[in-house]
């Protein structure tokens, strides 16, 4: 297990960048997977310029799609999943049904109490599976699972659940125990504006006065593209936009200690990590949490300086990318 902290490399990163970023990737192709009920779910692929060494599968967190986050373009070319392509690695990230690209369950069209929380983490968890086959089953290709926030949930619950079908499993920002209470949720959807959600990327009751972390292109870019990934319904308020609420019932649970997996099952590489200024979890929880996962034959846990929950928007984002792709490295080499 590895906790450790990163120096700051803004300067380095940047010439890193400028040269990887001049060779030219294929276009971002997206795919639709049948999810049943008429529903379908959105695999967004970026393939390498090269041979294809395996798969990395993005999955998103509670409240914005694929390419909002892993995907998200600070440039062209600049995004987590642009940088695992120039690995080598065919990287899709998936959008789970009620978000982004994904179809939108009868239930996110009716008023909000009319229905159980839409995309809850077991039907999330069978929205990888459809993900995985398809990379692993119809692409002969080794899957690295990468998953943020709430997405850690059902990302889990897929390794618990389907032993020796992941290569490795990320949980970036995972959800974790706290000792809270857990408190319902029976709304289908709830909503948000664009802007309200940026403001709250920023998290300035959180850093501190005069740190800023966002990238310049989130706050120039995010939220237009926000609102635009979410149709508009007709009488509700302006700018609102519904979001699933699943991922709203499965956190409060999963901090009260209540998954709906156990992680004694996972066999997978398991890598556990986070930014100082992340509100989701520390040192003391993540390292208790890893603990529960005593069938895994390789596990990290890295803590980065100068990161919040959404570290993947944020200025010290490559020392995220480069450190799963570290581990990702760690746990091939460790196969038998």
């Amino acid at each position: 297990m590895v906790a450790a902290t990163f120096p700051h490399e803004a300067h380095r990163m940047s010439l890193l960048l400028a040269i990887g970023l001049a060779a030219t990737l294929p276009a971002t192709q997206t795919s639709y997977l049948p999810a049943g009920e008429g529903q379908r779910v959105a695999l967004h692929c970026i393939a390498p310029d090269g041979p294809v060494r395996h798969a990395a599968l993005f999955v998103h967190g509670a409240s914005f799609p694929t390419m909002l986050a892993a995907g998200f373009e600070f440039a062209p070319g600049d995004s987590w999943m642009g940088f695992m392509a120039r690995r080598g690695f065919l990287a899709c990230g998936l959008d789970f049904l009620g978000f982004g690209d994904a179809s939108r369950p009868p239930a996110m069209d009716a008023a909000a109490d009319k229905a159980e929380p839409v995309t809850r983490a077991p039907a999330a968890a069978k929205q990888i599976a459809l993900a995985v086959e398809e990379l692993r089953g119809k692409r002969h290709l080794d899957v690295h699972l990468i998953a943020h926030s709430w997405g850690t949930i059902p990302a889990a619950e897929y390794a618990a659940e389907h032993p020796g079908k992941l290569a490795s499993l990320t949980l970036f920002g995972p959800v974790v125990p706290t000792g809270a209470s857990e408190t319902a949720q029976a709304k289908a959807w709830w909503n948000i504006t664009a802007q309200e959600r940026y403001r709250q990327l920023l998290f300035e009751d959180v850093l501190p006065k005069g740190l800023r972390l966002i990238e310049p292109a989130v706050t120039q870019r995010w939220a237009k593209a926000f609102d635009a990934s979410v149709p508009h319904v007709q009488g509700d308020a302006p700018g609102a936009l519904r979001i699933p609420a699943g991922p709203s019932a499965d956190i409060p649970a999963a901090q009260a200690g209540t998954y709906p997996y156990d992680p004694a099952s996972i066999t997978a590489p398991v890598f556990a990590v986070y930014g100082d200024y992340d509100t989701v979890v520390n040192d003391s929880q993540a390292a208790a949490f890893l603990r529960r996962f005593t069938a895994s034959p390789l596990m990290w846990r890295l803590r980065i300086d100068h990161g919040t929950h959404v570290m993947h928007l944020e200025r010290y984002r490559h020392s995220l990318y480069r450190s799963v792709a570290a581990f990702i490295d760690a746990a091939e080499e460790a196969r038998p």
